[in-house]
């Protein structure tokens, strides 16, 4: 039995603590858990990809075959909340997106999904006319799905990350959709 003077953390609380401190054992220099409210969504993002991005078309993780943003807006409507990293600009963003989504699903959330902060790497050259070779590795970036990652790191208190260059080697935010 607990005393009455020892206040209990609640659940979700202590559940938020352990997400953090699994994506801080990871390397990560920052990590939050936020709610998928407070991810900004804009159709310009995609505008420069399309017009400025040469990566644009020729990556499974890029536009255009990435979600368009509305689709995105739907999507993220069917999570609640979201865990937030930044990683020093040395380690591997994309690598640990993708090792959280899995170490979440084991668990039970069975509906994590990863997105990253620069485009797919993986192959060279990418096997856009076939398929994924690496489809359990291979995340879309958050800008190629509409996040405005700007207002994202902004609204979420972050606002001294918001400077970052989107899909560039110092672009470090990734974020794992969770329901």
């Amino acid at each position: 039995m607990i005393p009455d003077n020892i206040k209990m953390i609640p659940k979700s609380i202590r559940s938020n603590q352990e997400l953090i401190q699994e994506a801080l054992d990871l390397g990560c220099t920052k990590a939050k858990v936020v709610l998928t409210q407070t991810i900004s969504m804009a159709q310009w993002v995609k505008l420069h990809c399309q017009f400025g991005c040469s990566k644009y078309g020729k990556l499974l993780t890029c536009p255009p075959c990435t979600p368009e943003a509305e689709e995105m807006a739907e999507i993220i409507n069917e999570y609640e909340k979201a865990l937030l990293i930044n990683v020093c600009p040395d380690a591997n963003v994309q690598e640990i997106v993708v090792h959280l989504e899995n170490s979440l699903k084991q668990k039970g959330y069975f509906k994590a999904f990863a997105l990253g902060a620069k485009p797919c790497d993986l192959c060279d050259p990418c096997t856009i006319s076939t398929t994924c070779q690496f489809p359990e590795k291979a995340r879309p970036t958050l800008q190629a799905c509409g996040i405005d990652v700007k207002s994202t790191v902004d609204k979420n208190g972050w606002a001294d990350l918001a400077q970052q260059e989107p899909c560039s080697d110092s672009h470090t935010i990734g974020m794992v959709l969770l329901s």
